[in-house]
């Protein structure tokens, strides 16, 4: 099980643009196992036992989420969330290239789970290639009557479309992503209640993340107690992960939940480059953790007790001939420049700490900006309103403490 290979699979031995290629692999044989030999209830059974989480970030118990949503009442919508505008994550964006068909048919199987007639893909606005595969896929699946009105000439019908978003960060959110579509501000909304109770329209909404969803299919095909035995016991399954900066081989690889840093730096990466000195490694993205050299060994899983979260999968590994001052500035302008505004410690605090980090390039660097780094942290951790502005110090604070900047 060490080495299964769940969504790359196919990746490069079929033609993501020719619904043939997918099905001459087994393409759409889940959807028609659930359809024909399984019901809503059974389905959701195999995604809890599965121990499948969001692999969007937060790691949220995917088939718990599914149940609250399959509880409720009346009219339901399911959200697939492809906005993926953290830096340095591109693991959504590569599963709409390489096979389409595995991300559209965990969306029917997912919306039709949950009991959603209608599915939307939320996508990045500036995926517009992306867009048009998913588009003619959506053409192809619909031919063949995987999705639309009497699925497989079964009772279960659904809609799907697929809606740009404008490349907003803060969209990301599950509910700024549903005020999104909705025509209004992409902002957070106060939680709870949480979408799974009123989301889209005020209805029950279920928003996954694109890679979560695109796992789906095999654990209806392979079973959940399967899944469950991949990988790390407290988040199962394979992951997706980003290795980019000092390494021979950057790219993506998918290896099992429970990882180590290191690992997948020297044996997938191919290692440091020659001539570079390993420095750290931020983890998850701009908002991610940075890692010295002694930390390598955290495991890479989902979950409270996990030694470093592992966010998006994106891992930037950085060797000492990197100006520390230049990724300060970089991370605090990317905040700067998402934050929404809603909330005036994200919108000033990411602001004054953009401020600072091009002072303390230029030598600037005033005692009261020292004093007020620690004030800021501060505030931005305990006090914004949605997580975009507690994670906004991250990897600045860690600079700090772990000594990667001095002053």
């Amino acid at each position: 099980m060490k080495d299964i290979k769940i969504l790359i699979e196919h990746w490069g031995k079929i033609d993501s643009l020719k619904i043939e290629d997918y099905l001459e692999v087994g393409g759409y044989k889940a959807l028609e196992e659930f359809i024909l030999g399984m019901d809503r209830m059974g389905a959701l059974g195999e995604i809890k036992k599965s121990g499948l989480c969001g692999r969007g970030g937060a790691g949220f118990p995917t088939g718990t989420k599914f149940e609250m949503v399959y509880k409720q009442i009346g009219k339901k919508y399911f959200i697939c969330n492809l906005d993926e505008s953290e830096p340095g994550t591109y693991k959504d964006r590569l599963i709409v290239d390489k096979n389409p068909h595995l991300l559209l048919e965990g969306i029917i199987i997912s919306a039709l789970i949950v009991g959603a007639d209608k599915a939307y893909v939320y996508i990045n606005g500036n995926y517009q290639k992306q867009k048009e595969i998913l588009e003619m896929a959506l053409l192809q699946a619909k031919k063949k009557k995987f999705w639309g009105n009497k699925i497989l000439e079964s009772d279960y019908s659904l809609k799907i479309e697929i809606y740009s978003g404008a490349g907003a960060y803060i969209c990301g959110e599950e509910t700024a992503l549903v005020n999104s579509i909705e025509g209004q501000r992409g902002e957070p909304k106060l939680r709870p209640p949480y979408p799974t109770e009123c989301g889209l329209l005020g209805r029950s909404t279920a928003v996954n993340n694109a890679e979560t969803i695109a796992s789906i299919p095999w654990i209806i095909l392979n079973g959940g107690e399967k899944y469950s035995k991949i990988g790390s016991k407290n988040s199962p399954g394979t992951k997706l992960f980003i290795l980019s900066g000092a390494i021979n081989n950057p790219g993506i690889y998918e290896a099992p939940t429970g990882i180590t840093v290191k690992k997948l730096i020297d044996d997938y990466a191919g290692g440091i480059k020659r001539g570079k000195e390993f420095w750290f490694a931020q983890i998850g993205g701009a908002c991610g953790k940075l890692l010295l050299e002694k930390e390598l060994k955290a495991k890479m899983e989902f979950g409270k007790e996990c030694e470093c979260p592992l966010g998006s999968g994106s891992i930037l590994v950085v060797d000492k001939s990197v100006n520390i001052h230049d990724l300060l500035i970089s991370w605090a302008d990317f905040f700067r420049r998402e934050s929404c505004g809603k909330c005036v410690p994200c919108r000033e605090g990411t602001f004054r700490l953009w401020e600072i980090a091009k002072r303390f390039k230029d030598g600037k660097i005033s005692e009261r900006d020292k004093e007020a780094i620690q004030d800021i942290l501060w505030t931005l951790e305990r006090t914004t309103f949605c997580p975009l502005g507690k994670f906004a110090g991250t990897a600045f604070r860690d600079a700090i403490t772990k000594n990667i900047l001095t002053f």
